[in-house]
Order: C-alpha cells, then structure tokens, then sequence
C-alpha cells in the first residue's frame, strides 16, 4: 500500500503522544511514524528516545535495500518543516531541530561508513588507512551505545551473508568485526587491525598466483591430479614457482594449497565444459547452480567468463543477459 500524501504545512504543533514506532511492522507505517513524531511531539520538548532512532535506522536501512527513495524524500520533507516551523525562540523548538539533526548526523556517519566498507571490500586493494578505521569505529562506538550489535546488524550482516565479497571479502569483513569489537574493548589497536587484514591480502596475493600456477600446468585435462603422488608434484612445481616470484619462503601450507586446488579445477571444468553449455542454452539456472554448489566467488565466476569470452570470441552481451535474468 503507497504511503498517503501528507500535507505537512496543515499539521497541527500541539504537543502529541509519539507514536510507538517499534511496533509498527511495515516500512510504510516507520515513514509516517518518523513524519509524526517530529511533526507532533515536538513541542513536548522531550530527547528522541533511541528505540525511535532505532526504528529509523531499520527503516533506512530496509529503503536501501529496497531502492525506495520515498525514505529521502520523507526526510526532505521533514526537514523543511522543522526549518519553517519550528520556533527557535522556546525550548520545545530547539530541542525538535536538536533531535532533528542529530537524527540526520547519524544517519550520515551510518552511510559515511558503509561507503568505507564496501571500497575496503569491492574496490580498493591494500590496508585500509587509519582515517578509514577510525571512522568506522567512531560509527560502531555511535550505533552500539543506541542498541548493542547494531552496528553489525546495519552495515555488516547482510554482506557477509551475501555471494558478493567473495571468500577474501567475507575473510576482510570478520577480521574487521573482531577488530573493532577488540579495539572497542581496548584490547586491540587500529595497527592491531592493519595487521589483520595485512595478513589476508598476502593470503590472497598467494592464492591468486596458487591458483593462476595450477591453471597453466592443469590446462584441460585435470583428472591426472586424482592421486596423493601427483598433487604432491604439482606442489612442489608450484611451490617453487611462488618461492621465484619472492610471495614463499618454504612450501605452500597444505590448506592454502588444497583451496587453490579446487579453485583451479572449478575454474577450468566451468570454463571448458559448463559454460559453453550455459551460453549456448542461455541457462541461467545452470550457472547459477554452479556459483551455489562450487563455492566460487560471483566476482570471479565473472572474469572467468570474460576471459572465456575473449578467448572464444563470443560476445560479451550474450553472458550480461544470462547474468540478469532471475
């Protein structure tokens, strides 16, 4: 049901009741919510209790996820009311232009940190610098003293359980949970963090040239690899490879080794058997399928078939619509 257009300049200032916004269930009913009590409760004078900012975070949230810009326009239209309305002169004026833009302060530094942490996952390469880290734990400090796990909850929970960062990108964000939750404990520092997510970007450099290595000596035909005998030569060869490059000092540990595996022998089966089936048929549900059932990252499922494309002149448009369908 689309939210009722509400004539702003029409509202009554008496002092009202708030609205109980945790009760309400719809996304809808928070925006009206957020509308009345600044537009009714104000001249009570009293301090926006955290269970509303709560509410409202939830609800800004769930407009991300949605793409509903109603939520900004709402908060647009508040805002002028509280401007154009709302009486300096008495403390109940002041105190709804204090809750107002105390509101709209948080709600800046909640995406002020989300936009840090999705460069730290998506785009930017190397160790996030102190001023990054420092923002983030200023907006976890904030979001946690109004409802403890908060900050998680709004900006962390739903990418890490998502297919997109990836295994390193989910690897960077727990590191970084446990980082902040330690320096907001004061048993960690912002180096501590560095160090952290400087260890998993060398574990990636690792793996990456792990797995590039097995794809040159594998090419198409990796069943030979089906031994104890012959994944220890391929190991040792590989070994050496990244110990020339300066990436290892000894051999490659065991686990670290057994992933690139199985990412390289993924990687070439999808490549040469499955994603010529995939193009040819255009189905989506069987790429799909392979992105859920291997383990692989989208991303990298992605540049596969980039790269699959350039080498098998097939025109990239066809995988974009095989991509896009639901």
């Amino acid at each position: 049901m689309a939210v009722p257009t509400m004539n702003l300049h029409a509202l009554p200032t008496e002092s009202y009741i708030p609205v109980q916004i945790m009760a309400m269930t719809s996304l809808e009913q928070t925006r009206q919510s957020l509308a009345t009590y600044f537009m009714f409760s104000t001249a009570a004078g009293s301090d926006l209790p955290d269970s509303v900012i709560l509410s409202i975070l939830l609800a800004k949230k769930e407009a991300i996820k949605q793409n509903d810009q109603r939520f900004e326009r709402l908060m647009l239209d508040v805002g002028t009311y509280c401007d154009e309305r709302l009486d300096d002169t008495n403390a109940s004026g002041k105190t709804g232009r204090k809750n107002f833009h105390r509101l709209v302060d948080i709600l800046h530094r909640m995406e002020e940190a989300s936009r840090r942490i999705n460069k730290m996952v998506f785009f930017a390469r190397g160790i996030p610098d102190s001023e990054t880290l420092n923002v983030l734990s200023a907006s976890w400090n904030e979001l946690n003293a109004i409802k403890p796990g908060l900050f998680r909850e709004l900006l962390l929970d739903d990418l890490i359980a998502s297919d997109l960062p990836g295994r390193m990108g989910r690897k960077r964000l727990t590191n970084l949970l446990d980082g902040l939750e330690c320096l907001s404990q004061n048993t960690g520092t912002i180096h501590d963090i560095q160090q952290r997510l400087e260890r998993i970007e060398r574990e990636e450099q690792i793996l990456v040239s792990v797995v590039t290595s097995l794809q040159e000596a594998i090419g198409s035909s990796y069943g030979w690899l089906a031994g104890d005998g012959e994944r220890d030569t391929i190991k040792r060869i590989v070994s050496i490879e990244l110990r020339h490059k300066r990436l290892l000092n000894g051999d490659i540990p065991d686990s670290l080794f057994d992933v690139g595996l199985r990412l390289a022998k993924s990687s070439l089966m999808y490549m040469n058997t499955l994603l010529p089936i995939i193009v040819s048929q255009s189905d989506a549900g069987l790429r799909e399928e392979f992105i859920r059932d291997s383990g692989l990252d989208r991303l990298l499922v992605e540049e596969l078939e980039e790269f699959w494309c350039a080498r098998e002149n097939v025109a990239p448009n066809r995988l974009v619509s095989i991509r896009n369908r639901p």
